[in-house]
């Protein structure tokens, strides 16, 4: 029934009333953390609220900035990394833009994006654009959804990689967690690389990797139809993939310097990168805050708070984010340079 009533509303007031209800969650996630209450280190308890507010006025400012612009550049390489894979699997479908183009496309959709949840607002407006000015909507869709695949084995490859550095993060039941979630983690990448590399394969290692869940191999299914665009195309297809890994582990790695930068001396490369591998994963699946605030600094605050303090955990978290999106700000420039008439300087269709 409350189905049924929600789709009568007009687009533009359920548009309005996800919004309303992303932003109240957000805050909600927000004030749960804020007024959580941390031990202050003489025997009583503050919230981290109050924490997170004397800590800002003990902060080095040279120590502060130099590190902080540290981890803006590491989160650049990864930003020029994404633009480059969406380069690379346009080409693969036959679409072939000017680079300065999709530099521009790509700023475009992560400064939308920024208060949205998930990509949405990244993804949407790189497909739409490839769309528009290619004029082939469903290769656009193909290669969207091929990185989707890929960024997804992206995320976990880092997972894969920084666990043996920084499972301790895990607590008394490391053992347990590390032997459960290491599989998963490796079935999804062997999946993933076997779409793009083996396409025909992938439906039959669905079903084994996911218990032969319907859903799941499904979707894998739908998949292989985009991928088939990309056989034979090895070398294109490796570079994606060291690609999507650079992406994800870039991101991961500048907590570590925003870590440092808020004078977590407890902080270690491997335990932080590990632990942000993680923070990524609830970030980019879970679309119930905006940009993932929130959840961003909760998941870190329980992973890291016994390693380098739950104050610098959460600074961390909050100054990564806006660490990450130093350089999406640009993209407002070229929002508002493309004009109507706007077209890219060369456009390839093969």
């Amino acid at each position: 029934m409350a189905g049924e009533a929600r789709n009568r509303l007009p687009n533009g007031v359920r548009v309005a009333l996800r919004f309303t209800l992303k932003a109240l969650l957000t805050v909600g996630a927000f004030y749960l953390l804020l007024t959580h209450k941390v031990d202050a280190g003489d025997g009583t308890r503050v919230t981290i609220a109050a924490a997170v507010r004397d800590h800002l006025r003990e902060l080095d400012p040279v120590r502060f900035w130099p590190l902080i612009a540290i981890a803006a550049s590491v989160k650049a390489v990864g930003v020029f990394a994404s633009m480059v894979r969406w380069q690379l699997l346009l080409v693969g479908q036959g679409i072939r833009f000017n680079f300065m183009h999709t530099v521009g496309t790509f700023l475009i959709g992560r400064f939308l994006g920024t208060f949205l949840p998930s990509t949405i607002g990244l993804d949407g407006y790189k497909l739409y654009d490839a769309a528009k000015h290619s004029g082939r909507a469903v290769p656009a869709a193909a290669a969207t959804a091929v990185e989707k695949v890929m960024g997804l084995a992206g995320i976990f490859l880092t997972f894969l990689i920084t666990v043996p550095f920084g499972y301790g993060v895990l607590g008394d039941h490391a053992g347990l967690v590390v032997a459960v979630t290491v599989p998963l983690a490796a079935g999804v990448v062997v999946v993933a690389f076997a779409l793009l590399f083996k396409p025909t394969w992938a439906p039959r290692l669905a079903k084994l990797a996911f218990f032969g869940n319907a859903k799941i191999t499904g979707f894998i299914e739908k998949l292989t139809t985009s991928a088939m665009a990309y056989k034979g195309k090895a070398r294109l297809l490796a570079a994606v993939a060291g690609l999507s890994f650079v992406v994800h582990f870039t991101t991961a790695a500048l907590y570590f310097f925003t870590a440092l930068a808020i004078g977590a001396e407890g902080a270690s490369f491997g335990a932080v990168s590990f632990a942000s591998s993680i923070q990524i994963v609830a970030t980019v699946l879970t679309p119930f805050t905006i940009a993932g605030e929130g959840v961003r600094e909760i998941v870190q605050a329980l992973l890291l708070a016994k390693h380098i303090g739950a104050t610098q955990s959460v600074l961390s978290a909050a100054l990564g984010f806006w660490a990450a999106e130093a350089l999406t700000l640009s993209g407002a420039f070229f929002w508002w340079a493309r004009r109507g008439d706007y077209r890219p300087k060369s456009v390839q269709l093969s």
